[in-house]
């Protein structure tokens, strides 16, 4: 899906893939055929699995360097973003004008829960279960995040993680 954080992406150092279809055939292909995108690739819409990737690092970062970096980046998160509570990270792709955390606050919606899961107070974008949340449940306060920013700011936020099943009828 392009995962990213720091201003680099996936795509960024990518080199190569190996992926297998659903037909058993592998094939090798490149960032450009991947047709990569903010939070997207085409590996999202076919029926592909990447069984290996090969990244290209940049050269000239000592240990030090790496790791003094590692563990800022890993500080930031530990604090602005939920770690005592399961989640999937954050929920939505950030829309152009302002992020979705922003527009979830600004709605009103952290502390919000349906069941046990819970808009976090820590980052609006992320779910957290608190207990026993049920997949129903996590997908019933994604529907109304959505609905109520649309509402409030005419902004249709759209989910960065990936939703299996049917949870409609939940």
């Amino acid at each position: 899906m392009n995962a990213g954080a720091h201003q680099s992406c996936t795509a960024n150092i990518l080199f190569d893939t190996q992926i297998v279809t659903l037909g058993g055939d592998l094939a090798i292909l490149t960032p450009d055929q991947l047709g990569y995108g903010y939070r997207t690739s085409l590996l999202q819409k076919q029926a592909k699995l990447v069984t290996q990737a090969t990244l290209q690092l940049e050269p000239g970062y000592s240990k030090t360097e790496v790791m003094t970096t590692t563990a800022e980046h890993r500080a930031q998160r530990q604090a602005t973003q939920p770690y005592h509570l399961p989640s999937c990270g954050s929920v939505f792709r950030n829309p152009s004008a302002y992020s979705a955390a922003w527009l979830i606050e600004q709605t009103g919606l952290k502390g919000y829960r349906i069941g046990d899961a819970e808009v976090a107070h820590r980052h609006a974008n992320f779910i957290l279960n608190c207990g026993r949340a049920k997949a129903g449940d996590i997908w019933r306060l994604i529907h109304h995040i959505q609905e109520q920013v649309e509402i409030k700011w005419q902004v249709k936020l759209i989910p960065e993680v990936k939703i299996w099943g049917d949870f409609s009828q939940l």
